[in-house]
């Protein structure tokens, strides 16, 4: 107990003796230093997007990275891979070490806002005094608005606009080919699980990205919770007939294309199955982060074909390298979206 609270004041005095206010996404007043060097993102959205701008400034992890995925951790900053894991406050989930974090002093915490109005996130940050600063990273819309802000608040300003106004562009691009293709918007049933049974509520933002880029959710329906992951019998997806099915889980796409129980369904029948890509993060969800804009033009791919195989396979490339500072070779490039992946 004496030493976490020497540390909290360790951080309160600091703080105080260098701190200008700024206003965050939610428009609450917060008192940070004036030159921040090390930050923490309490899930990974937010520890994600600052990644992208300086993965130096990060002090620790909300999990492991490297456990079950080799592709992943082979392609991100060394450095960033061998960093404490602190925890998070992702998924409503409660494992985060206050402890440790404290012993890692950041400078600043960067809560994504739904975690933000937490008792845990309360508890975790303001007794500890250490400043947090909450983003809105939940919608796409947000996307270039966080990175403008974030350069701000980091004096990465230079870096974060470069990103954010190619997120712009990149938004633009999606919403002029779901223009394009309105007449023929494809009913896109989005499976989740290794059942695939498990699904999101049309207003849900895990089905935002899908929805933005022209797919018609067939489940109407009210979501519960945050969570989403709402369950579906096999009857019911049969009646929705999906033209397309987009799952998060490769066993899933493995079994279904030879289950006889699905084989009604529309996407089945024309092969139209894929599996979202996730290195080194997941493109569309869980957690949504920045990767959703390319996963947008992933979408835009597999439900038009717009980009065509190779210039998308240009454009991962060009998006791995300003975002992630990653040279992918074209190997790397065909293991990222697989063979059931587009």
């Amino acid at each position: 107990m004496q030493k976490i609270s020497f540390i909290l004041f360790y951080t309160f005095l600091a703080l105080s003796l260098n701190a200008r206010e700024i206003i965050d996404m939610n428009g609450k007043k917060v008192q940070i230093p004036e030159t921040i060097t090390r930050v923490f993102g309490s899930s990974p959205p937010s520890t994600y997007m600052i990644y992208s701008i300086d993965p130096s400034l990060i002090v620790g992890l909300n999990f492991n990275h490297a456990r079950g995925n080799n592709e992943s951790s082979n392609l991100l900053d060394p450095k960033f891979m061998a960093l404490p894991i602190v925890g998070g406050l992702q998924g409503g989930g409660n494992n985060m070490s206050r402890e440790t974090l404290l012993s890692l002093h950041p400078d600043v915490v960067f809560s994504w806002n739904t975690d933000a109005s937490s008792g845990l996130a309360a508890y975790l940050f303001e007794s500890s005094h250490i400043p947090t600063v909450d983003v809105e990273l939940q919608s796409l819309e947000s996307l270039p608005k966080a990175y403008h802000f974030l350069g701000e608040v980091l004096g990465r300003q230079e870096r974060a606009n470069i990103l954010g106004n190619t997120a712009t562009q990149m938004l633009q691009k999606t919403k002029e080919v779901e223009k394009t293709f309105a007449n023929q918007r494809p009913v896109v049933y989005y499976a989740e699980g290794i059942d695939g049974l498990s699904t999101e509520c049309e207003q849900s933002f895990h089905y935002e990205a899908i929805k933005y880029a022209g797919g018609i959710n067939p489940h109407l329906c009210t979501t519960e919770n945050m969570k989403g992951l709402e369950k579906v019998s096999l009857e019911q997806v049969i009646l929705y007939n999906p033209d397309i099915i987009i799952a998060q889980e490769k066993e899933f796409v493995q079994k279904v294309k030879t289950d006889l129980r699905w084989r009604s369904i529309k996407a089945i029948q024309n092969n139209a199955v894929f599996l979202v890509p996730k290195i080194p993060f997941n493109w569309i969800d869980r957690p949504p982060s920045f990767m959703r804009l390319l996963g947008l033009r992933w979408i835009t791919h597999v439900l038009y074909n717009t980009p065509d195989t190779e210039h998308f396979k240009q454009e991962i490339q060009a998006f791995y390298k300003l975002y992630l500072n990653i040279d992918l070779t074209q190997k790397q490039i065909n293991t990222i979206i697989g063979k059931n992946s587009i």
